[in-house]
């Protein structure tokens, strides 16, 4: 279920699992110390479920049993939005481990089923082809690259690999909640279409992605904490999701249109041929200086607040973008 080209860069890294001792990452676990592929363990617990502080301690004694390192950490997250947030949560403690602990990759055990929902899900709000296609088997970060070895396995080689070797995984109670809509497309649209067509939803994830990669559409760069892309409206909305802001089909076309400020907390600026995502700060009193030095270089007045807060100059600014260029 790992393909070769996978196992070869984990080899190459220092590799971090996303844990949660569901069925997708115990699978993923059980295949890289096949493979001899070494790895340690980050697993959030967020309180919601019975069986969660269960999880973690059998998580612990998986990981002593086997000689891993294991990260943990609790997230109580109350009110709405919940998946949301949770992400949120979830990658802000992978980067904090990454940074602290030298950590290179990160790997999620995403599979076929999970990248079918997803594209269902975008079809549904109406999507163009970088959201439809926004599971990556390696996505690069600022600190560390994402990576998913399953994403070419579906749920049922999954299963049938941990019922033949006896391993065992705790079922998820909260899968059948249909009122989240990741769960709702499994149930009604995605669970029956990959029993019937798993292997050409497979070829034809492969047959996509490589037309997506001969578009130029550049990718997503991280700066200082901001997100810097082409124009592009799916590229904007993609960086917008990944500072936790998933666009209404409105936003997403304001958000192109011009600069803005989304949900009272998320800049976009189009500048130099580029469009900028960033935690929107209100300008305060800065030093005259900087001010005159903002206005030479041009720098949009929505993302000057944002500059002065995190101590980046107008030229560090001007610099990062040219790089871009070359």
């Amino acid at each position: 279920m790992l393909e070769d080209k996978i196992c070869k860069l984990l080899r190459g890294g220092k590799n971090l699992l996303a844990f949660s001792y569901g069925s997708d990452s115990t699978a993923l676990f059980y295949l890289l110390a096949q493979k001899n592929i070494p790895f340690d363990l980050a697993l959030v617990n967020y309180k919601r479920r019975p069986n969660s502080d269960l999880e973690e301690l059998e998580a612990r004694n998986l990981a002593r049993r086997w000689g891993k390192k294991i990260f943990t950490h609790k997230a109580e997250l109350e009110g709405g939005n919940f998946e949301s947030r949770a992400r949120q949560v979830r990658y802000a403690f992978f980067e904090k481990i990454c940074l602290e602990e030298g950590y290179e990759n990160v790997l999620l055990a995403h599979q076929l089923d999970d990248r079918l929902e997803w594209f269902l899900m975008q079809l549904s709000r109406g999507a163009g082809l970088l959201e439809l296609m926004g599971f990556e088997a390696v996505q690069k970060r600022e600190n560390y690259t994402i990576i998913r070895p399953l994403l070419q396995a579906h749920k049922g080689e999954i299963l049938d690999f941990l019922r033949r070797r006896e391993i065992f995984y705790f079922e998820d109670e909260s899968n059948a909640n249909e009122r989240l809509e990741r769960n709702f497309m499994r149930q009604h649209f995605a669970r029956e279409f990959m029993r019937h067509f798993a292997s050409g939803v497979r070829r034809s994830f492969d047959y996509l992605q490589k037309d997506l990669e001969g578009l130029d559409y550049g990718q997503i760069v991280e700066f200082q904490g901001m997100l810097i892309c082409k124009r592009n409206e799916s590229l904007i909305a993609r960086a917008l999701k990944m500072k936790g802001l998933r666009v209404s089909g409105p936003q997403r076309a304001e958000a192109f249109r011009a600069d803005c400020v989304l949900a009272g907390r998320l800049g976009v600026v189009h500048w130099a041929g580029r469009s900028l995502v960033f935690s929107f700060v209100p300008c305060v009193r800065m030093p005259k200086a900087f001010r005159e030095a903002c206005r030479r270089a041009k720098i949009p007045r929505l993302l000057r607040g944002f500059l002065h807060h995190h101590q980046i100059s107008a030229l560090q600014m001007q610099n990062f973008l040219k790089s871009l260029k070359a």
